[in-house]
C-alpha cells in the first residue's frame, strides 16, 4: 500500500501549498497527498478550547501559557493523526508547509513503510545538524535509523505509524506545546526514532511562523517553571533510556540490527 502523505498547511498561505505540491509532484508524491487544514488558535469557540487546552495542566507541564497559536498547532496535528487512524492505513508521512524535501525521500518512505505493521510509532525527518543518539541501526547508506539521547523538538516532517497517532490522540487536553510534547516519549510510551542524514530540512519561509511568535516573560516565577521543567525532563529521559536499553532492537527493510 502506498504511503499517504499529510501536508498540514493553513488556507492562507497558498503560496507554500504550492511549493510542497511542486516538491511532491517533482518526488512522484504528489497523488498520495491528503490535504489537512490547519487550524487558527483564535478560531477555537470558548468549548472547543476548552477540550484542547488545559490551563492547570500547563501550569504543571510547561514554563509558560501557550499562545493562541501554540494551541491551534497542536489542534492540527491531532486532527491529522485522527485522519490517519480513521483511514486504517498502517502508517503515514506529516509534512508542515515549509520544508525541502531531499530526492531520496521516495525511497526512504518504501522502506520504512514496507512492513504490514511498522516497529515503530515515529521516526523524526527533520532537526539540528548534530543529534547525540544512544543506538544505530544501517538503512540505505547513507542514511541510519537512531535513538536519541534526547528526543529532539521540531515536527515539520515525520513518519507516524497508526499505533503512534493513537497513542497520541490520548494527549487530549494538552498543556504544552506540540513540539515539545513529544519529547516526554515515556508519558505516551511513544518508541521515536530518527532518520540521520535527515531527508528533510526547513526552507526559509520557516523562519517566518505561521502561527504567530510571542515574548518570552522573564519573571522569576517563569524562570522557576522553567528549571522545574527541566529536571523533570531530564528525570524522565533517563528512565526512558534505561527501558529501551532493554526494548528489542529496531529493524527495518535492509537493517543489520548493528548498534553503536
Amino acid at each position: 500500500m502506498p504511503c499517504p502523505i499529510y501536508l498540514i498547511n493553513l488556507p492562507k498561505d497558498v503560496a507554500r501549498a504550492a511549493h510542497m505540491h511542486s516538491q511532491l509532484a517533482a518526488l512522484g508524491l504528489l497523488d498520495h497527498l491528503h490535504a489537512i487544514e490547519a487550524t487558527y488558535g483564535r478560531d477555537l469557540s470558548p468549548s472547543e478550547m476548552a477540550r484542547y487546552y488545559s490551563p492547570d495542566l500547563n501550569a504543571r507541564q510547561y514554563h509558560l501559557p501557550l499562545s493562541a497559536g501554540e494551541i491551534g498547532c497542536y489542534v492540527s496535528h491531532l486532527n491529522t493523526w485522527q485522519a490517519i487512524v480513521d483511514s486504517g492505513v498502517p502508517g503515514a508521512l506529516v509534512l508542515e508547509d515549509d520544508v525541502v524535501l531531499a530526492a531520496c525521500l521516495p525511497t526512504l518512505m518504501a522502506q520504512l513503510m514496507s512492513a504490514t505493521e511498522p516497529q515503530w510509532d515515529m521516526i523524526k525527518l527533520v532537526g539540528r545538524g548534530h543529534e547525540k543518539t544512544v543506538a544505530t541501526w544501517p538503512l540505505s547508506a547513507p542514511h541510519r535509523v537512531v535513538r536519541y539521547a534526547r528526543i529532539p523538538s521540531m515536527t515539520a516532517a515525520y513518519f507516524i505509524s497508526r499505533a503512534g497517532a493513537q497513542k497520541l490522540l490520548r494527549r487530549i487536553p494538552f498543556g504544552r506545546p506540540v513540539d515539545i510534547d513529544l519529547r516526554y516519549a515515556w508519558e505516551t510510551q511513544l518508541r521515536v526514532y530518527g532518520l540521520l542524514p535527515y531527508p528533510v530540512s526547513l526552507d526559509q519561509s520557516s523562519t517566518v511562523s505561521s502561527i504567530g511568535r510571542r515574548s518570552s516573560p522573564k519573571s522569576w516565577t517563569h524562570r522557576w517553571r522553567r528549571v522545574r521543567q527541566q529536571i523533570a525532563y531530564s528525570l524522565g529521559n533517563w528512565q526512558r533510556l534505561r527501558q529501551e536499553r532493554d526494548e528489542a532492537p529496531f529493524l527495518a527493510v535492509g537493517s543489520t540490527g548493528e548498534t553503536s
